[in-house]
């Protein structure tokens, strides 16, 4: 990255006239804790259909339809399709612990 301006320019030009890291640079200045690193995101994958949960959680077609009656997770309909997502699948099946007794 070039940086050819000094804080005492940036400080001097409106808003709307830096560039992203020069607004950045200013943020960082004046708020302390927003030059933090970034924050790890998990990918979110959408699935599409009982088919695709199945395949996505490796079970039969019949347990993943059962899942979905039983609502362990969040699930959106789309006319006829349905719309899953991959953490918020994840995140239901956490919450359950335990097995037959």
């Amino acid at each position: 990255m070039f940086r050819t301006m000094s804080t005492t320019t940036i400080d001097t030009r409106p808003l709307f006239q830096l560039t992203v890291v020069e607004f950045q640079d200013l943020l960082a200045a004046t708020i302390p804790g927003t030059k933090d690193e970034p924050t790890i995101v998990p990918e979110r994958i959408r699935i599409y259909g009982i088919r695709g949960l199945a395949t996505y959680l490796s079970v039969s077609v019949p347990t993943a339809q059962r899942l979905k009656n039983a609502k362990k997770f969040p699930f959106y309909e789309a006319g006829n399709k349905l719309i899953f997502y991959s953490d918020e699948v994840d995140n239901g099946l956490k919450v359950e612990s335990g097995g037959r007794k």
